[in-house]
């Protein structure tokens, strides 16, 4: 809970940071989305590797050590260089060694509980994680606004510190064991993740061609990091600047759509089963174009927030329905890979989705970029309509 707390407080003192550095500019958020993804497409293909052959503990720790000394340093940094290049060094290393530590943490869990108890344990580390998002993104807001974004930076490297120091509390007597020795090549292991990636990625490209049921749900796994892109972008910018409302804003922005996805989270649990999943997807996807159809006429921050939260619903309907597909109906002997090269495609679709919008902002202003990305997803909608209608009536059902 500490570790996402202190995710949630790096990326609003960033924004606090280029809000005062580079205002006016959307293209600075767009950088800043890029360089917090990039590496975990990069390393996406290996991490694994180094995570299942090295102590998980020792990952965790030593990630968090090395983040809160990251953060402490970078405002130093910044204020003697009256740059930004700081920052996005910062950014880099910081969300690689986060990659890390997130999938360190969901390997150790088995380690750390009984079998029968792995539902209640992961159950709860998301609630926590939840309620570490609100208060992160809300709490950081005004806490930044209060000490300004030099000092917010060394709070936030005090959680990270924290919960490095937690991490003890797994089990000290292994952390400082003799390292296992694995009688295995690092470079051939290595040359095996990644050529087992990429013949992952060649095994979804045939199912792309071959399973309309796969197109869809891969349709619906391109939409939630294209809107969330937006949202990092456009959407921050217009809540900071244009709005006027600050790192503040920026917090309950993020806040209100934390809570509008445990809300969406819940309905899905209790009426889930009652609907189907395919339609559930279309019925998402058309409520967020609308939205964004609409955003360029309300041009308030209320009607933002409101927004804000519906499409926090919308997400978890999404994300939850498509997860579900792929879990129980469609590729079940290959579903693991396919989760694999999921997490590949979400990030990608970030990198590429932020260079687009960093670029053409440029050129045109927040409300036609928001006009332009409602109009592409209404042709999204209608183009997963068609697919759905065109998948076979036996498969259909399932959905």
């Amino acid at each position: 809970m500490v570790s996402q707390l202190g995710d949630r407080l790096t990326h609003m003192v960033i924004i606090a940071l280029i809000g005062v550095m580079f205002s006016g500019r959307i293209t600075a958020f767009s950088q800043f989305a890029i360089t917090w993804s990039l590496p975990i497409v990069i390393l996406s293909p290996f991490a694994g590797v180094f995570i299942d052959h090295w102590n998980k503990q020792r990952i965790m720790l030593r990630c968090h050590l090395i983040q809160s000394v990251l953060i402490f340093l970078t405002p130093i940094f910044v204020a003697l260089t009256g740059s930004i290049v700081p920052i996005w060094i910062l950014v880099v290393v910081f969300f690689s060694l986060d990659m890390f530590n997130n999938t360190s943490k969901n390997a150790i869990i088995p380690e750390l509980v009984e079998y029968n108890e792995l539902v209640q344990a992961n159950s709860l580390i998301i609630i926590l994680a939840r309620i570490a998002t609100f208060i992160g993104m809300v709490g950081g807001g005004y806490l930044i606004r209060w000490v300004g974004w030099q000092l917010g930076f060394y709070i936030n490297a005090s959680t990270h510190f924290i919960a490095g120091v937690l991490v003890l509390g797994m089990g000290a007597k292994t952390l400082f064991e003799p390292a296992k020795k694995f009688d295995f090549s690092l470079s051939t292991e290595l040359k095996k993740s990644l050529r087992r990636f990429l013949e992952d990625l060649k095994e979804l490209g045939i199912l792309l061609v071959k399973d309309r049921a796969v197109i869809f749900v891969m349709l619906s796994v391109f939409i939630l990091p294209f809107v969330a892109t937006v949202s990092y972008t456009v959407l921050i910018f217009l809540i900071q600047q244009t709005f006027g409302l600050g790192t503040t804003g920026v917090g309950w922005f993020g806040g209100i759509i934390g809570i509008g996805m445990l809300v969406g989270g819940i309905l899905m649990g209790i009426f889930g089963k009652n609907v189907n999943r395919g339609k559930t997807i279309i019925f998402s996807i058309t409520i967020l174009a609308l939205f964004f159809l609409a955003g360029p006429v309300f041009t308030t921050a209320l009607f933002l927030y409101i927004i804000s939260f519906i499409a926090g619903v919308m997400f978890s309907f999404i994300g939850i329905a498509q997860d579900t597909i792929l879990q129980e109906d469609v590729l079940k002997g290959i579903r693991g890979r396919i989760f694999a090269t999921k997490e590949f495609v979400i990030n990608l679709t970030v990198v590429i989705s932020a260079l687009f919008f960093g670029m053409i902002s440029k050129f045109a202003a927040p409300y036609s970029i928001i006009r332009g990305v409602g109009i592409f997803l209404i042709f999204i909608t209608i183009a997963a309509f068609l697919i759905y209608r065109s998948i076979p009536g036996d498969i259909k059902a399932k959905l």
